[in-house]
């Protein structure tokens, strides 16, 4: 006899601190048709971390204990997720600012050599 398997889907998503629900329901929304189309028995995973670093205890920690760890390791999963979504959130920002940075300065260059090409050195 074949034993039924089920598959388990595990979704990250960030969402707004004072609005979490919102995202849940919207990843739902999003994995529906994939749930259909799965055969044989599935369940969501659904684990939602603030923006601003909020761990939420119903769809964080709750999500998390519900795959099978223990309450240390799970809280210890929490800040490693919380420590690598800051970590890569400074790096967007650094990336954003020194794409400023060169925009700027290449405009400042296109500038000057525009400003240039209009107004010729004096050849005395």
């Amino acid at each position: 006899m074949r034993q039924r398997r089920t598959a388990h889907l595990i979704e990250i998503k960030y969402c707004e601190d004072t609005r979490p629900e919102q995202q849940l329901q919207a990843a739902h929304a999003q994995h529906g048709h994939l749930r259909r189309s799965i055969a044989g028995d599935h369940v969501l995973h659904v684990i939602l971390l603030g923006v601003g670093g909020v761990i939420y205890i119903p769809h964080t920690l709750i999500p998390l204990k519900s795959l099978g760890l223990d309450s240390q390791r799970v809280k210890k999963f929490a800040l490693k997720l919380h420590a690598h979504s800051v970590h890569y959130a400074h790096k967007l920002v650094q990336t954003r600012r020194s794409l400023e940075h060169s925009f700027h300065l290449q405009t400042n260059q296109e500038i000057s050599a525009s400003l240039s090409a209009r107004n010729p050195p004096d050849p005395h």
